[in-house]
């Protein structure tokens, strides 16, 4: 019998599909294009915005860019498109900052499972995407991601670009029936990280792959790990890889390569491994499938997906509970009251 994640995971492409689906159908209901579009969220549901905005930089008309926290930036205002993104539609931050920049005269369009998002969309007549609930938010990473892109295009912020997602849910599935299984490649990269600190090396398309496989984890698996974002991580992070520092964390460098990355940051790439292999650092590779951008990108985070449930497992710890966060979330809530 399997557990809950299991089954988000295992119906991932099918929910890839589905987040198409309805976001063929979301219209941000713009006169004309925005100057600029600020996507609102935060965790799990701000990875998605994330992800299109790293992915989809070169089809923009306008500035796109991704706020987490309370305080939107001063400049949101009038001919700009807010879009508020909470899978709950009850993320406190997220609801604070829509509602700052609608009174600045923003634009808005929503998307949740319903909540105090949906209702307050509904109050101002704001285009808002009704997705399904009943999933964790890290697991409905197509839900949070796939509309996204029809948003922009309907608004007139990005160029029109068709979306291989027939090629991405084959892909998906040919992927699942081997990552999934407890005896398969998953499993067995989760086998050499059990009890190490992994350290995530991504460059260019592969970073924000990175930055997910850190979330998911420290969710999934209840694990600490670093990312190391290339080229970035070569101007900082690059000189702690000292082998006397770091023997005592056993780290273990995870590799997230993708075949079509621009030589300069393949060259990044060889020497930073090089540079691990130095400090004595052993490593494991992962590579994205396919050819189109989308089809790579959610090839790479499907299978860590995998590897972070198989983890967990190893560790005997519950890939689907949050415990601590919602603790500090209740505690947060009952402070705020109190003022």
């Amino acid at each position: 019998m399997h557990d809950q994640m299991w089954t988000w995971l295992n119906e991932f492409p099918q929910q890839m599909k589905h987040a198409a689906e309805l976001g063929a159908t979301w219209d941000a209901g713009l006169s004309n294009p925005p100057r600029a579009v600020v996507f609102l969220g935060i965790g799990g549901s701000a990875i998605g915005a994330a992800i299109v905005t790293e992915l989809f930089a070169q089809y923009f008309r306008c500035p796109v860019i991704v706020h987490r926290g309370v305080s939107p930036p001063a400049w949101v205002g009038e001919d700009c498109l807010a879009v508020a993104v909470s899978y709950s539609g009850n993320t406190s931050e997220t609801l604070e900052a829509f509602q700052q920049t609608l009174d600045a005269g923003a634009d808005g369009a929503s998307i949740s499972s319903g909540g105090k998002l949906a209702e307050l969309a509904a109050a101002r007549a704001i285009p808002h995407l009704m997705i399904p609930g009943g999933i964790m938010p890290r697991a409905a990473l197509g839900y949070t991601s796939i509309p996204l892109i029809y948003l922009l295009q309907s608004a007139g912020a990005m160029k029109s670009a068709e979306l291989p997602v027939q090629k991405l849910v084959a892909e998906l599935t040919r992927l699942r029936a081997d990552w999934s299984d407890r005896s398969g490649a998953g499993m067995g990269i989760a086998r050499r990280i059990l009890r190490r600190f992994p350290i995530v090396v991504g460059a260019g398309l592969t970073n924000s792959a990175a930055r997910r496989f850190q979330a998911q984890l420290a969710e999934n698996s209840k694990v600490l790990a670093q990312t190391f974002e290339i080229p970035e991580a070569m101007h900082n992070v690059i000189e702690t890889l000292d082998l006397a520092a770091l023997e005592p964390l056993r780290p273990i460098a995870v590799y997230l390569e993708d075949p079509q990355t621009p030589e300069e940051l393949r060259i990044l790439m060889s020497l930073a491994r090089r540079s691990f292999q130095n400090a004595g650092v052993e490593g494991v590779i992962l590579q994205t499938e396919g050819t189109e951008d989308l089809i790579r990108l959610y090839s790479l985070i499907h299978k860590l997906d995998w590897v972070s449930y198989h983890l967990a497992a190893l560790r005997n710890v519950d890939p689907v509970g949050i415990p601590l966060i919602m603790g500090l979330k209740e505690r947060y809530v009952a402070q705020k009251t109190k003022k």
